[in-house]
């Protein structure tokens, strides 16, 4: 980057050449904020250089010769500073486990990329056994790095915009596993005296997703009112963060205790203040109800390790932490919670998500519909044969 000192009235200016995806430059005055009274000029030109040297980390030189990749990190450089971090992390990981290594031996040049070349990788992954709705989050990426380049006038269009994904199968999509009434029982019954019983309970008693479960404060809960506020969770990629906020608007809600767990809670509230107690500067002081002995929050990581881990060693089917929220849905579903109902105590933004994930009634419950039924059509006549008995009725063979 190179550029003048300048003077305008009584400033000192940087008027800096700078060039374009066509190798011309344009000139743009900036100041330096400098008085020509009373500043040398060996002050000003040091002020030219920062200035200069700050342009030319901001307006590296890309054009439609550029690789493909080497833009793609450009952008996520740029894009670090505008979203969550571990929102950033996982574009991150998308960016490093798939489309580095799928792309890395092409060297294709962004004006080389073509919208078959991202099909052919979508595609690619699609066989690889990734979900469509994977393969979107990796389309955001790429997406928004070429758009970028299509807003810096690099590309004339943005070869993304033409790829055509496939429809998500319903029949194929995945489900979580949902415990039985009674598997729920033992469930707890084995996590019983264990440090993620409190989680355990919060998962399978009020749907909650992990992030959540790790997010609650006992400031979050009202002994008093008899209610439980979903505003904070505890999430990890790489780097452990808490937010006072949630997955979204709809997963910010307030749920009513059940009055089987009012006791246990207060009894973990009790039995942590007196850690604290005994351990005094020891203790790590915190509002979260999920901690250590010791007071330290417990991570994500370890929760889905562990349960998993406990699992193995019961006779209960292996199932991950998540589920524990599918069965919560799946039990209330079964037993006559309406759709409403159960999408507001999961905090789905939509009913329809709620549908999509809990149609899958178990044996008892089709089998009480096919009772309703039988009820509605013999009429409750206990005595006399209803239409639909002499109608399939199997006559007896001569």
């Amino acid at each position: 980057m190179t550029g003048s000192l300048q003077t305008k009235g009584n400033k000192y200016y940087v008027v800096a050449r700078i060039p374009d995806v066509t190798g011309r430059s344009k000139s743009k005055w900036i100041s330096t904020g400098l008085d020509v009274k009373g500043t040398s000029r060996r002050e000003a030109n040091r002020v030219m250089q920062r200035i200069l040297a700050d342009l030319e980390a901001q307006n590296a030189v890309y054009s439609t010769e550029t690789p493909f990749l080497v833009w793609v990190d450009k952008w996520m450089e740029q894009k670090q500073q505008g979203i969550r971090l571990n929102t950033w992390e996982s574009y991150q990981l998308y960016l490093e486990v798939h489309i580095r290594p799928y792309f890395a031996p092409k060297k294709l040049t962004l004006n080389k990329l073509t919208a078959q070349h991202l099909q052919d990788y979508y595609n690619r992954k699609l066989r690889d056994g990734l979900a469509v709705n994977t393969l979107k989050k990796h389309h955001a990426v790429i997406r928004g790095a070429l758009r970028e380049a299509v807003k810096k006038r690099m590309l004339t269009f943005n070869p993304a915009d033409q790829v055509t994904f496939p429809r998500q199968n319903k029949q194929r999509r995945f489900h979580g596993t949902a415990y039985t009434a009674e598997q729920a029982l033992h469930l707890l019954q084995v996590f019983k005296g264990d440090v993620l019983e409190p989680t355990v309970i919060l998962g399978l008693c009020y749907g909650l997703r992990r992030s959540e479960v790790l997010g609650l404060r006992w400031s979050d809960i009202d002994f008093d009112a008899g209610t439980l506020s979903i505003q904070n969770t505890v999430t990890r990629m790489k780097t452990l963060l808490e937010h006072e906020e949630t997955k979204s608007a709809a997963s910010k809600r307030l749920l009513y205790l059940m009055s089987d767990t009012i006791p246990y809670l207060r009894r973990l509230h009790t039995e942590q203040q007196k850690h604290q107690t005994f351990l005094g500067e020891a203790y790590h002081i915190s509002d979260h109800v999920c901690v250590w002995p010791d007071g330290r929050p417990l991570s994500p990581d370890y929760v889905s390790q562990h349960f998993k881990r406990i699992l193995t060693k019961s006779d209960l089917q292996p199932i991950r932490f998540h589920d524990l929220r599918h069965t919560a849905g799946s039990l209330l579903m079964n037993n006559g919670v309406t759709i409403k109902q159960v999408q507001e105590f999961l905090g789905h933004e939509k009913a329809s998500t709620t549908l999509d994930i809990y149609t899958h009634i178990d044996k008892e419950a089709k089998l009480g519909t096919a009772r309703s039924m039988e009820l509605v059509l013999h009429g409750h006549q206990d005595e006399e044969r209803s239409m639909l008995e002499e109608t399939l009725e199997i006559p007896d063979m001569p």
